[in-house]
């Protein structure tokens, strides 16, 4: 029995016959619609939000060779004024939404400031945030990492929350000094029990 082999063209993919679709044109009404539906799926600082329009922009000059690129951007800026005036962008609650959000997942200052900076947040406005978040959620900052680190070993289940002893105190250590705990901190970890970390864990909630 010959078996026939089915022949190339019947074995593409649907998507990979499609032409790439082509970024459209840039228009204030384009902008203003596209940034809506972005802020309508992601929180974004402005100057965020500006970045991501205008590799938008970039995108579409390169498919339009008609299109000034900084006449574009003038649109882009025009539309992030725009939605900040609104309250659509506001950089003061994104940022302590971010920060409020990163701690309960148990993130240090040290992450949290990095993970903000690639959002385009300048370092010194996180920190003004952690320190009123902090305020408001512990006795002070050092008390807060603590927290921070208890609640990422138990979500790494490591520590205090470790499942078995495989690793040793220097792992454990190496884990919590990448996501940029202190040696302090991490100390205080290595030294505490599982029933006081949760304590202290829920004294922040």
């Amino acid at each position: 029995m010959t078996i026939h082999k089915a022949s190339q063209s019947n074995s593409k993919r649907p998507e990979q016959s499609k032409a790439k679709k082509q970024p459209k044109k840039i228009t204030e009404s384009y902008l203003h619609n596209a940034g809506l539906y972005y802020l309508q799926r992601y929180a974004a600082s402005k100057a965020h939000f500006r970045a991501v329009m205008l590799r938008k922009v970039r995108r579409s000059c390169m498919a339009h060779e008609d299109q000034d690129f900084d006449a574009c951007a003038v649109l882009v800026d025009q539309t992030a004024d725009k939605f900040e005036q609104t309250g659509l962008l506001d950089d003061d609650t994104y940022i302590r939404g971010m920060v409020t959000s990163l701690r309960r997942r148990g993130l240090s200052q040290r992450a949290i400031i990095a993970k903000l900076q690639a959002k385009s947040v300048a370092p010194a406005a996180t920190l003004s945030a952690l320190a009123v978040h902090d305020r408001d959620f512990a006795i002070d900052a050092q008390e807060a990492e603590r927290r921070a680190a208890l609640i990422f070993c138990r979500r790494k289940r490591i520590g205090p929350f470790a499942l078995n002893d495989k690793k040793t105190p220097e792992q454990f250590t190496g884990t919590l000094a990448r996501a940029g705990f202190s040696f302090d901190t991490v100390r205080f970890v290595l030294d505490i029990d599982r029933e006081a970390s949760e304590a202290l864990i829920a004294s922040g909630t």
